[in-house]
């Protein structure tokens, strides 16, 4: 068989015909293939052009819609702050009739003139003037100018008003021609009030013109609420010198108005760090690193930021001041910055855990319980458990959430482990949110977030004249400075920033609040109830006999009726220095005692001057003085002086009774101050000891009779005493459930119109015995919460003390809303969540900084605000310097150890507090007075405080936190 050649190559057997066109066919569906996904990336591609080009649109309206809220919401802040009101509290009425320019004559109002020159009639009026200057406007649904007008039909009436909407004309973000259409981006501002009268919406929408569909543009709208409010900015303003020691903590700005720094002493303010004299070691480290700071600070934080081309360099320490570095300080607590904290950190952490244990006491029933104490001396005693507490309970919200502290039982103010639950606790775990963030974990370490001034300092006074009479500011501000992102320290701050407070402003405030008095019963008819009497007739004469030593008791003091200046009981009354425990006292008083005593809505007529020891105050308790003390001898009057030969006070210048009609000086007095209507009395030697022409007979008068003062003369009686006529008053181991007011005098006269809160004095919203807080007799009238929560104390024109110099341990001052005071030092421990403004503004060649001829006397930095210990090297002449003091056996307060330590004194009567200086002999049966530390001071300045009317500050604006939202209303 022939086998054909092709059969040979393949072993195959063709079996018919060859195909032909396959290729083709595959070709072309190929093709149609390629050519389909061809066709439809070029859709694709297409769309996401049109996508992403209908996305810069979009975004361009939306940025034009942030650019117009913005610049809308800077407007609306200056049209508020225009507005300057005595009204404590915007509500729904007076917001209402403030954005329409309709303000009511008894709100006292001033309204400043905008930039523009114009002034405004409301502050919707404000925000028109400010965008009728607009250029380049677009005209939009026929809006040219800014018109008031009704809300939209179709927006909720409930949350918004029914009118008074501000429209303004929409603003162009390129130039435009007014004879083309409108180009490019543009916004329109609409200003919204809502329903509840406070509250302003900002409705912005943004538009883009460059993308047009049907003629009409794409746009965007946006919002966000604002809030008219009026509050402080500061924790605490003063016109007089600020001070703020160690073991002090400030959450909040600080503003000092003081400008007389020429003077010895006389800087605007003083931060004393909280870590020194702890070590002497510590110290050396201590001087090292402010030297740093004072060399390569840039921003006045007090602090180096950690690898900062300048403020890095600062890191190492030379310790031995011959201009090498010895060591390196670190940021232990890894906040990016070295400060003080670190350098206290790194000292006491033996471990290096880049934490430091607390005392066995401040670690008991804490995560921190089973560590080993650190932060103890050679000893193993607590170095300084006050300093501890009060860092380790600094922050107490560590994670924000609104809830925090404890369940204060005992109201001491200091957490007890096992018997006062902490509040912010996790359902499902069981811990403690707070206390796992470092609050009161028996730690001290980077969670605990210290701060000396979590804020900024702002000064009337420059920089230059401050430095130029008193040497750099850094050897006078030290300790870490956290401002956030304002700048640490502005001097030269004027009034719009930093306002001056006066006794004049807080005339409605204390008004307001003193209304809270008018249902209480007289003072002496509740003295009798506490006694047990029938009236308070049955007080003249009363002999108290002791006995129980808890129970209700009087000591009475006599009034003057022989006229030679004393109590007709002098010999048997209480007296005591004032200020009281200090060892540069400015005179003596007698005073009545009560103790253990219950008062509510209480009013301490004039001349009281009393003493109240173990005393419950509820309510609003109101101290009265004659407010018209400009005299300016007032604080001579009535002066004592220690005489040793009776043990006793007595009159710096005795008076003696003049009955010889001749000799009365009736062209100086009026028959109403003279016999047979009141008594004569002149002083025993009037050319050595006169205080006023009174003071002399009318036949026997000296040659410069004419310079001298005329007498005080008070509803036409001669005042020889002001004692008699102002409030002195101490209170020791007080609890106040409620607030303390007082009369306005109209000068400051701190020996006469004083008070002082000494011992374990408590501020509280609520008696700490549950078993009393249902009884109305220890809870304040519903009526008088409101007025309470303005403020604890309202003290205008006042020197006001709390605590002394060696405030015991069990001390616990609680204060909150606005704190007023002429002068106030605040010593031991203390808590105050608010803001102190003081209104005493010492003024050379004025009173008390004058004498009777008006020669100018005194220093005006010896007035001063103090938070904290300061010693006499610092200014304060109350105070003692404890590195002076001697060592006694004595007991330790806190542990019932007797031990030796320093002392203060000796303790005469058993009230824990140095009766006889510790450079005196004391008596038999004295008890040396330890010296107890510095206690701890915590001042959170409080942005939701409502403020008591009377107050003249300007409106501001506060933004609703989470009122941002996009879309239409």
């Amino acid at each position: 068989m022939k086998v054909t050649r092709s059969h040979a190559r393949t072993g195959r057997r063709r079996l018919g015909p060859r195909r032909r066109g396959v290729v083709s066919v595959l070709s072309m569906m190929f093709l149609i293939l390629f050519g389909s996904l061809a066709a439809a990336m070029a859709v694709v591609s297409q769309g996401n052009l049109r996508t992403a080009a209908a996305h810069l649109h979009v975004s361009r309206a939306m940025s034009s819609a942030e650019t117009g809220l913005a610049i809308a919401e800077g407007r609306l802040e200056l049209a508020v702050t225009r507005f300057v009101i005595d009204r404590g509290r915007i509500d729904q009425t007076l917001g209402g009739q403030m954005w329409v320019g309709a303000i009511p004559a008894d709100v006292d109002t001033v309204v400043r003139a905008l930039p523009s020159g114009d002034v405004p009639t409301g502050i919707a009026n404000a925000v028109a003037i400010i965008h009728d200057e607009d250029m380049n406007t677009v005209d939009i649904d026929g809006i040219t100018a800014p018109i008031m007008g009704a809300a939209p039909i179709d927006v909720d009436l409930t949350l918004f008003a029914e009118d008074n909407w501000l429209y303004t004309p929409a603003v162009g973000l390129i130039e435009q021609d007014p004879d083309a259409d409108p180009r490019g981006q543009a916004y329109q501002i609409t200003y919204a009030p809502l329903a509840n009268g406070t509250d302003i919406r900002i409705i912005v929408t943004g538009f883009d013109f460059d993308h047009m569909r049907g003629g009409v543009p794409l746009t965007r709208t946006i919002s966000k609420d604002f809030r008219m409010a009026k509050r402080v900015e500061h924790s605490v303003i003063s016109p007089n010198k600020i001070m703020i020691g160690k073991n002090v903590m400030i959450e909040g700005d600080l503003g000092s108005t003081f400008t007389d720094m020429a003077f010895n002493f006389g800087d605007p303010m003083l931060l004393r760090s909280d870590f020194r004299h702890l070590h002497p070691d510590l110290d050396q480290k201590l001087d090292a690193l402010n030297a740093n700071i004072a060399r390569w600070d840039i921003d006045n934080d007090n602090r180096m930021r950690v690898g900062h081309p300048d403020e890095g360099q600062g890191a190492g320490l030379d310790l031995d001041g011959d201009g090498t570095a010895d060591e390196s300080a670190l940021d232990v607590n890894g906040d990016g910055y070295i400060d003080e904290f670190d350098l206290f950190l790194a000292f006491y952490d033996t471990n290096k855990d880049g934490r430091v244990a607390l005392s066995d006491a401040l670690r008991a029933g804490t995560p921190g319980e089973f560590a080993t104490a650190e932060f103890i001396d050679g000893s193993g005693r607590p170095v300084d458990d006050a300093l501890a507490l009060l860092i380790d309970s600094a922050k107490p919200d560590r994670n924000r959430n609104g809830v925090h502290g404890f369940v204060d039982t005992n109201g001491d103010g200091v957490w007890q482990p096992g018997d006062e639950p902490l509040q912010d606790v996790d359902p499902y775990s069981g811990l403690f949110a707070d206390q796992v963030l470092g609050y009161r974990d028996g730690f001290i370490d980077g969670r605990d977030l210290y701060r000396k001034v979590d804020g900024t300092l702002a000064f009337r006074a420059s920089r230059g004249d401050w430095e130029s009479f008193q040497g750099p500011v850094e050897e006078r501000l030290q300790g870490p400075i956290d401002p956030d992102d304002d700048p640490a320290m502005s001097f030269g701050v004027t009034e719009d920033d930093l306002p001056e407070m006066t006794t004049d402003r807080f005339t409605k405030a204390k008004d307001q609040i003193i209304v809270g008095t008018a249902n209480g019963d007289p003072f002496l008819t509740q003295v009798a109830q506490n006694l047990g009497l029938g009236a308070p007739g049955d007080l003249v004469g009363y002999e108290e006999l002791g006995g129980d030593p808890d129970a209700p008791q009087f000591y009475r003091l006599d009034p003057d009726a022989d006229g030679d200046g004393r109590p007709d009981n002098w010999d048997t009354a209480y007296f005591e220095k004032t200020p009281f425990n200090s060892p540069n006292f400015t005179d003596w008083y007698y005073r009545p005692v009560f103790m253990n005593m219950t008062f509510k809505d209480a009013v301490l007529d004039p001349g009281l001057n009393a003493l109240f020891i173990n005393c419950t105050f509820v309510g609003i308790t109101y101290v009265r003085t004659q407010t018209d003390n400009q005299h300016l001898n007032w604080e001579l009057y009535g002066k004592m002086s220690y005489d040793s030969g009776s043990g006793r006070p007595q009159p710096d210048a005795p008076r003696v009774e003049v009955t010889d009609p001749a000799e009365y000086p009736d062209d100086v007095l009026p028959a109403t101050a003279l016999p047979p209507a009141q008594g004569f009395f002149i002083p025993a030697n009037p050319f050595t000891q006169a205080l006023d022409k009174a003071d002399f007979l009318k036949n026997t008068r000296p040659v410069n009779f004419a310079d001298l003062l005329d007498p005080i003369i008070i509803d036409g009686r001669h005042v020889t005493d002001t004692k008699l006529m102002s409030n002195n008053i101490r209170f020791h181991d007080c609890l106040f459930i409620g607030s303390i007011v007082s009369d306005t005098p109209l000068q400051y006269t701190p020996t006469r119109n004083k008070l002082q809160y000494t011992g374990a004095t408590r501020f509280l919203r609520e008696h700490p015995d549950p078993e009393k807080q249902a009884d109305e007799r220890y809870r304040p009238d519903s009526d008088d919460e409101e007025l309470i929560d303005l403020s604890s104390m309202m003290l205008p024109g006042y020197s006001v003390d709390l605590g002394t110099f060696n405030s015991p341990p069990t001390q616990d001052v609680q204060l909150g809303g606005v704190i007023v005071a002429g002068v106030m030092d605040i010593r031991g421990n203390a808590s105050i969540d608010g803001a102190l403004l003081m209104t005493f503004k010492p003024k050379p060649g004025e009173a008390p900084l004058v004498d009777q001829f008006g020669v100018p006397v005194g220093n005006p930095a010896m007035f001063n605000t103090t938070l904290g210990y300061f010693g006499p090297d610092d200014g304060d002449s109350e105070s003692l310097d404890p590195s002076t003091l001697p060592e006694a056996m004595a007991v330790d307060p806190l542990t019932g150890e007797t031990r030796m330590q320093k002392i203060v004194g000796y303790d005469t009567n058993g009230d824990g507090l140095a009766d006889v200086g510790h450079d005196e002999t004391p008596p038999d049966g004295a008890v040396p007075v330890p010296f107890y530390g510095y206690g701890r001071v915590h001042l959170r300045f409080n942005p939701d405080m409502t403020l008591p009317d009377g107050i003249m500050l300007p409106v501001q604006l506060q933004l609703m936190r989470g009122s941002y939202q996009e879309g239409r209303p």
